[in-house]
């Protein structure tokens, strides 16, 4: 899911646009979290007398330049991530089983063919406002379920991975269709701004039995006197240590989307470390810019060639990267979340930029470059890890224990 190009997740077997355009519990009998395994640690004028004074002329006095935009001290939220909905979304107790609209194509100025045998449900060809057009297949929320698991988990991993992957997508279907959907023709896409999802034809034994053995079940919290769903944002591998959703784009505080130190839990991800990756400042200029356009962002938009990037801000317990200030040749100041750094790279439309794997790295300058080292998992790190929940399950977890450990502060309702 945002795969935000949510960013955005792996290992979905088939890429996160940003939607960005675009993610993410604990019953008695699970086995115990060991920690030791799991969570390592101008002034006025003068005066003119106008009868004895000679005549007086003004100096002509030069304006220069209008003031380079301000960075405010809390950064918006980027556009092109959606906007910010509430954090927990109020359901009642019990509701039947709700359908989902899910774009399968991208928006085109023709309208798009599809074989509809290849999905479930129904699948109309909308004409949008901006005169294009999208596919959008419409159908019961657990079958479009069935259509997603196997692509955003290995179809080898264990049933326990499965049951909780079903139960984090299952909540992050419904909040999207709660928020989202009620003002959009559809509630999610098939791609990696929400969830990965292949129709029938990526439907397997493993998610139907994930799916029916989890039916209706959905995770809820509470903050203050807010109680519902949320959204259970999921990535593939967080490297060691997982963000909040509100330090990585600037959505609402949920407690179950917190801070957490994993260690090495997920270390059997291919990307659980990677390679340096070396920038020009001259892509990080074009990327930046590009990025303060689309988000109508001046002080990010307005910044000259760049000359030098820094971290300016970590997370004291995790020690991730939050805030990556920008200094221009003329010493304009910008500052950027350091999941939007990630993304303004990734979403580059010139697409000569490298993206870089996740926003847990550290920066060395380095000439007219910058070298991202010590660079840690894939995708923005919120919620569940992927791979570190397969890693549970061979240890003998529950799916419910495991979504204990990832969305802390929460439960398992079945709301239908």
């Amino acid at each position: 899911m945002i795969r935000p190009v949510c960013v955005r997740r792996w290992p979905a077997i088939v890429f996160f646009t940003a939607a960005l355009a675009g993610s993410a519990l604990f019953l008695s009998g699970c086995q115990p979290v060991q920690s030791r395994l799991s969570l390592r640690r101008i002034p006025p004028p003068p005066r003119v007398n106008s009868i004895s004074s000679p005549p007086f002329s003004a100096p002509t006095v030069s304006l220069g330049p209008p003031a380079f935009p301000a960075v405010p001290k809390i950064l918006p939220k980027p556009k092109i991530l959606g906007a910010v909905y509430p954090g927990i979304i109020p359901l009642p107790s019990w509701m039947p089983e709700p359908w989902i609209r899910v774009r399968i194509t991208q928006e085109s100025s023709t309208p798009p063919y599809i074989n509809p045998r290849l999905y479930r449900g129904n699948i109309r060809i909308v004409h949008l406002p901006d005169g294009r057009y999208a596919a959008i297949n419409t159908l019961p929320i657990e079958s479009y379920l069935a259509g997603v698991l196997s692509r955003e988990l290995y179809r080898n991993w264990l049933p326990a991975t499965y049951r909780a992957q079903a139960i984090a997508a299952r909540t992050y279907a419904l909040y999207q269709i709660e928020t989202y959907g009620r003002t959009h023709a559809w509630d999610v896409t098939g791609g990696q701004n929400s969830q990965v999802y292949g129709g029938k034809g990526a439907e397997t034994p493993r998610a139907w039995n994930a799916v029916r053995a989890t039916n209706g079940e959905i995770m809820e919290t509470r903050d203050r006197q807010e109680q519902g769903a949320f959204c259970a944002f999921y990535s593939a591998c967080n490297g060691g240590a997982s963000q909040s959703a509100a330090e990585a784009w600037g959505d609402p505080s949920v407690p179950p989307l917190v801070n957490r130190v994993f260690g090495t839990l997920d270390a059997n991800c291919p990307e659980f470390t990677w390679p340096t990756m070396t920038l020009s400042l001259q892509q990080v200029s074009q990327a930046v810019n590009w990025w303060g356009q689309k988000n109508a962002i001046p002080y990010l938009a307005q910044l000259g060639p760049i000359v030098s990037v820094r971290i300016t801000q970590r997370n004291p317990i995790t020690r991730r990267p939050m805030i990556i200030t920008l200094w221009d040749a003329a010493g304009h100041i910008g500052k950027m979340r350091a999941e939007e750094f990630r993304l303004a790279l990734a979403l580059d439309p010139m697409r000569t930029v490298p993206a870089p794997p996740s926003s847990f790295f550290a920066i060395r300058p380095d000439g007219h470059d910058i070298q991202l080292v010590n660079g840690h998992g894939f995708g923005h790190g919120i919620g569940l890890s992927q791979w570190g929940a397969e890693a549970l399950a061979q240890r003998g977890w529950r799916g419910e224990a495991i979504l204990h450990l990832y969305y802390p502060h929460s439960w398992i309702h079945k709301e239908w």
